[in-house]
């Protein structure tokens, strides 16, 4: 047993250094991705509801695609074929430059796609559950429709959409986990480095599910805090 922990030690006898450089490499993906998955799901969402028939057949044929597809896909075809088409198309027109996507890019990428078309439900379903009627009503104190929806409409959205944001975000967080095939360096290629060398799969497939619960746990514990200050926001302004 003792032998087996002292695999998690740091420095050139043990992979502890490399698993915690590798789960750093997994929350700044995470977290680097987040500020445009939800700006996305907004985005799309408002495209769904668009009064311009053509913004709604694009937001929801995005929508089907990206719901469609298995995530790992989505992430070879950014990688590789988005790739190849940049370079298809500089060629063209700007003859001798390369450009290359990093693996942590495609990453982000591939991920915003996913979590937005799920999202942009999400943020449809939480506008309808606030209704027309609090839009009206922001309207009739002469409110703007920006003032409207940042200080009336949204926070309300928010109370519907933490919940289902929260699941998605769990989803993100284990997603990361698919850019290993794309040879970015996060905890899941480092652990299959590690069973690659040490010839103990069970041991540290078990450090990676751990990592991955205290992360889940730790992601369920902010999110009800989250909960309970808009609730008690929201019950603090009626």
């Amino acid at each position: 047993m003792f032998e087996l922990i002292a695999l998690l030690a740091f420095g050139d006898k043990g992979w502890g250094d490399e698993l915690l450089k590798g789960l750093g490499v997994t929350i700044a993906l995470a977290f680097a991705t987040i500020p445009f998955a939800l700006f996305c799901s907004f985005l799309v969402a408002w495209s769904k509801q668009s009064p311009y028939k053509l913004l709604r057949m694009a937001g929801n044929a995005y929508t089907t695609v990206f719901r469609s597809l298995p995530e790992i896909l989505t992430l070879i075809i950014i990688y590789y074929q988005l790739q190849a088409i940049i370079n298809s198309f500089t060629s063209t027109f700007l003859p001798g430059i390369s450009i290359g996507i990093s693996p942590f890019i495609a990453g982000m990428i591939a991920l915003t796609l996913v979590f937005s078309a799920l999202g942009s439900e999400v943020v449809r379903a939480a506008y309808s559950a606030v209704g027309k009627g609090q839009m009206e009503a922001a309207y009739s104190v002469s409110l703007s429709r920006r003032k409207a929806f940042f200080y009336v409409i949204l926070p309300q959205m928010w109370q519907h959409m933490l919940p289902a944001f929260g699941n998605l975000w769990l989803i993100l967080l284990k997603d990361t986990s698919l850019v290993s095939i794309i040879a970015l360096s996060e905890i899941v290629r480092y652990t299959n480095m590690a069973i690659a060398t040490t010839k103990e799969p069970f041991f540290f497939y078990s450090v990676l599910a751990t990592v991955y619960v205290v992360l889940s746990f730790i992601s369920g514990r902010v999110q009800t805090v989250m909960e309970k200050r808009v609730n008690k926001n929201l019950v603090s302004e009626h």
